[in-house]
């Protein structure tokens, strides 16, 4: 069973050629200094139509591409569509982009969901969601040559506990299969206040994933109401990184919505992020 794409050609090109031509075009534009010192763990990126977060997300794949690339990509995403159950994997064998299919680990999967009773399987979270179609293409680019299988985690209750117990059961699971994997967390930043205070907000998150503090990026949010839609894969993929002894967070791309629409009125916030060893 296939998962066909949902947002080609409204979030990026659903023409082959012209998707490569784009997505080459914003790697481009990505300045090449060298951020890597050690191995890279996980990393966050936007979900936006590629006109708005593409070459932010492109600052994060870049990094990725730099490293060696993994068997599998664990994508994280929250959930815009409302259904589905606390955390919901699939059962779709591959996914489907323009630019081809995507094989699903599916062997991780079925470990994942014997470890994480949070842990469901409901196609339905995924069949019209955005958040991990958007960085599939981005995957296909930098891994040409390269095989690798995708394990799409859409995240619906974004409960601190619930992500902490999912990291723990991701961990575990890739320490049986004895995975080589890389994490992929999906979320954009405040959304549809004006420019000057998403990146006042935007910056709360930032610092606070700069210091890998979680605590301070919930109390942040609650306290400050900003509206970032993926703090569960945020804080997943930073619970995670930390079991792995990877404690060094580098936020490398800030940019909003009004950097290309010129509206600076009513805004979306992007960051790109990785975190190594």
């Amino acid at each position: 069973m296939i998962r066909l794409p949902c947002v080609s050609g409204m979030f990026y090109e659903n023409n082959p050629d012209y998707l490569m031509e784009d997505i080459e075009k914003l790697f481009s534009k990505v300045k090449k200094d060298n951020k890597i010192h050690s191995k890279l763990v996980a990393g966050i990126v936007p979900h936006a139509g590629y006109i708005y977060s593409g070459k932010t997300a492109c600052y994060t794949f870049n990094e990725v591409r730099k490293n060696e690339l993994p068997d599998t990509f664990i994508i994280l995403g929250p959930n815009h569509t409302g259904y589905g159950t606390k955390i919901d994997v699939c059962d779709y064998e591959k996914w489907e982009t323009p630019l081809g299919l995507v094989d699903v680990d599916t062997e991780f999967i079925q470990e994942l969901l014997n470890v994480d009773s949070n842990v469901y399987i409901d196609n339905n979270a995924h069949v019209r969601e955005h958040s991990i179609e958007v960085e599939l293409p981005f995957l296909q680019y930098i891994c040409e040559d390269h095989d690798f299988k995708i394990v799409p985690i859409v995240i619906s209750q974004q409960i601190p506990q619930l992500c902490e117990k999912l990291a723990e059961s991701l961990d575990t699971v890739i320490n049986k299969l004895n995975r080589n994997c890389v994490i992929i967390a999906s979320t954009d930043l405040n959304h549809y206040d004006d420019q000057e205070t998403t990146t006042f907000l935007d910056n709360k998150i930032i610092k606070s994933v700069e210091s890998m503090d979680m605590n301070q990026m919930i109390k942040d949010i609650i306290d400050y109401d900003i509206t970032m839609c993926g703090y569960g894969p945020v804080i997943t993929a930073i619970c995670y990184s930390k079991l792995q002894n990877a404690n060094s967070s580098i936020v490398l791309n800030h940019t909003t919505s009004g950097d290309t629409s010129g509206d600076y009125d009513n805004v979306v916030g992007y960051m790109s992020s990785i975190i190594t060893e």
